[in-house]
């Protein structure tokens, strides 16, 4: 089971270009929590990235450091990490959201799924290739946890998953300013829509 940083949720579509598909943003935070139930709502999708962002910007000052996004990380690695191992395996996670609240529903139907890459920047939905009716092509992303596995032995340490979070942390910098303002998370957050989004 795939879950996707900012990831999309879809429902099956048909119709041309002037036509978006029914869309469910699943709010899930950079460290692979879910952090709300999918909706078709933009606006809610939003507000859960960004109560996220709010809690995690410990100090308040409308920016996450590397040290707000290390304990956000910690934290998370912790609810992973169900037996406590120091390790967390594809079947935790699959546990981890299965008994969540905000557990993403199978899609039904044999329609065609053509949004942009799952886990699609701001700066990617950009550039994205499309199809001969302008639609972003779909590609498949990672998984935000399981893809930390650096060494390929089918559990993540703590220590690869704050390593792949420090990059994480990078891609949402958009300044280079080794912080992450609101304005640039929400851009990074928005990045799924704007794979939709009609020239």
């Amino acid at each position: 089971m795939l879950l996707l940083p900012l990831a999309l949720s879809l429902t099956a579509c048909g119709g041309g270009r002037d036509k978006l598909p029914n869309i469910r943003y699943a709010a899930v935070s950079p460290a692979g929590e879910l952090l709300a139930a999918p909706t078709m709502d933009a606006d809610a999708y939003r507000a859960a990235m960004l109560g996220w962002f709010d809690r995690a910007d410990a100090n308040h000052d409308g920016r996450l450091d590397a040290a707000e996004m290390r304990a956000d990380a910690e934290r998370a690695f912790k609810l992973y990490d169900q037996n406590g191992d120091g390790f967390v395996t594809s079947a935790e996670m699959t546990a981890y959201r299965v008994n969540s609240p905000y557990r993403t529903t199978p899609v039904q139907g044999g329609g065609r799924i053509r949004p942009g890459r799952l886990n699609l920047t701001a700066d990617e939905a950009d550039t994205a290739s499309r199809d001969s009716q302008g639609r972003p092509q779909y590609r498949m992303g990672i998984d935000p946890v399981m893809s930390a596995d650096a060494n390929a032995d089918f559990r993540v340490t703590l220590a690869e998953f704050l390593a792949q979070m420090a990059i994480r942390l990078g891609q949402m910098d958009r300044n280079g300013d080794g912080v992450v303002s609101r304005e640039e998370f929400l851009a990074f957050a928005d990045g799924p829509m704007r794979a939709w989004r009609e020239e």
